[in-house]
């Protein structure tokens, strides 16, 4: 089967990791276990993952003049990720983050974004030319809304990952995508006081085809052109790092259904990848390719 092409639009991000045994209960110096420095952002950890699952990918976002900027760059190369779209923003930082994760598998992100999005220039929607599927973040909501605009007037296939992020972005954004995938906290910020079933048929009367949430572990709810939500459980592993699995469950999904997968199949596939990554760990270094997704689940259905 040929590969599917992609775009990510959104945020790239230079991520210190600390492994530690226990966050502590107040302030203290707490040593790391493990230390290592990796890509991260949530459009450039999905757009390793789908590259690793088997997508042409291109990756399209902003980064400052600095050497954060040129180790994402070597990154994309490594992950054989087109990386023309990351493109450099002049007198501005890339964003960076400290990711501290636990014996358990539980991470806090502390991040600083730098000034590279908020002084991005226009997204240049020839870089979005013959892709079958596009996955977008908040991030970046100029680009993000052009992107999702774009794909609405080429009938073509588009995710939102509507994470945290403030309610005015989200409000421009989601009546924009085809598919509106939230995260808990992230559909909280979006439709503050309502109940799940309510907040996802509100975003389908605004225009998703289709609008879900996901729950970690307690799996996702979805709801298909306003119709009641239907809820689809996670595979259960023993979670080792859960950093970058909404990121891998937004990829796996968009190139799913971006192969013709039906809906249901489709979430079972991002469930599933985004269950290995936990179970691996290591951030979006734990994403899976399609070989070892495939042994994993031939694995557990034996």
């Amino acid at each position: 089967m040929q590969a599917v092409r992609l775009a990510c639009v959104g945020h790239a991000s230079l991520d210190h990791v600390f492994e530690i045994e226990a966050f502590a209960a107040r302030p203290s110096k707490t040593p790391a276990r493990r230390y290592r420095m990796q890509a991260g952002g949530m459009a450039f950890n999905a757009a390793v993952a789908a590259s690793r699952l088997g997508a042409a990918v291109r990756m399209i976002g902003r980064v400052g003049e600095d050497s954060a900027a040129d180790f994402l760059r070597e990154r994309l190369v490594q992950e054989r990720i087109d990386p023309a779209g990351l493109q450099t923003v002049p007198h501005s930082g890339t964003s960076v983050s400290a990711v501290v994760v636990d014996q358990l598998g539980q991470r806090q992100i502390f991040n600083h974004r730098g000034n590279a999005l908020v002084r991005a220039h226009a997204l240049d929607l020839s870089q979005l030319e013959g892709a079958a599927a596009l996955l977008v973040d908040p991030r970046w909501v100029a680009g993000a809304e052009a992107a999702l605009i774009w794909a609405r007037q080429h009938g073509v296939l588009s995710v939102l990952d509507a994470d945290v992020a403030p309610a005015a972005d989200l409000r421009r954004l989601v009546p924009l995508a085809r598919w509106a995938v939230f995260s808990e906290p992230g559909l909280a910020c979006w439709a503050p006081g309502q109940d799940t079933p309510a907040a996802l048929r509100a975003a389908c009367r605004l225009g998703n085809e289709v609008a879900m949430v996901t729950w970690g572990e307690h799996g996702s709810w979805r709801s298909m052109g306003g119709a009641e939500p239907v809820h689809e459980s996670a595979p259960a592993v023993v979670a080792a790092d859960t950093t970058a699995a909404g990121d891998v469950f937004h990829a796996a999904l968009a190139v799913a259904l971006a192969e013709g997968s039906p809906a249901d199949d489709a979430v079972r596939f991002a469930s599933a990848a985004a269950a290995f990554k936990c179970e691996r760990g290591a951030g979006a270094l734990g994403a899976p390719t399609r070989h070892q997704l495939e042994v994993w689940l031939s694995a557990r259905n034996a």
